[in-house]
């Protein structure tokens, strides 16, 4: 499988797949493809790592099976990133970041944080996808994308929802900031810090909460 983006403000991914590969992509956004190539739906299911109910999330994918080429939009202005992992090696990524991935890539949902803002009666959770080798992926981002590659005992300081990847195993802790006296009343934010050594992406968007996850 090869991938590529094309545009600059609104961009596309290009996927070109050879007979017998297998893309998947997130619903509804594959905007062209080739007539030899079989679009189809397929239902995820994997457990709830929030450890609540329901006890088993839903994810649902278009396949792309090739041989062919296919577009596919978020309609996001921001950048795609076309990255690949070796056999043995993963990645987190931050579960809206990612946009196709090779069918034959290990996939699964982890929960990085959970956290409760004041005021609110639901907990909040930053959930990541765990995707694993050997294969090739790409995300999309809100803006552009920054990396940072943390060695022992350096730390990055960020939004939860400005996260798009991070090397699996790196510290990892959040906070929550605000209030009186330093913050405006009923002002209140979650901050993550990230520490080394590993390599850890932010974009300077930010992906919409989305609801508790129990």
């Amino acid at each position: 499988m090869k991938l590529d983006h094309v545009g600059d403000v609104s961009p596309a991914l290009l996927i070109q797949l050879a007979a017998g590969e297998r893309a998947l992509v997130p619903v509804d956004q594959v905007r062209y493809r080739d007539p030899s190539v079989h679009v189809d739906r397929v239902k995820l299911s994997f457990p709830n790592p929030a450890g609540g109910w329901p006890l088993s999330l839903t994810r649902y994918f278009e396949t792309l099976d090739g041989p062919g080429t296919a577009t596919v939009s978020t309609g996001m202005v921001g950048e795609i990133r076309v990255m690949s992992l070796a056999a043995g090696e993963s990645i987190l990524l931050h579960h809206a970041a990612l946009l196709a991935h090779l069918a034959s890539m290990g996939l699964g949902i982890v929960s990085l944080a959970a956290y409760q803002l004041p005021g609110e009666q639901n907990q909040r959770y930053l959930e990541a996808v765990h995707l694993g080798g050997p294969g090739s992926f790409a995300i999309q981002t809100f803006g552009n994308a920054l990396s940072f590659d943390l060695k022992p005992g350096e730390w990055l300081r960020a939004a939860p929802h400005a996260l798009l990847a991070l090397t699996p195993g790196m510290g990892f802790r959040l906070n929550v900031w605000g209030g009186m006296p330093q913050f405006p009343p009923n002002h209140f934010f979650p901050l993550l810090d990230i520490g080394g050594p590993g390599k850890v992406m932010v974009h300077s968007g930010e992906f919409v909460y989305e609801g508790p996850r129990e």
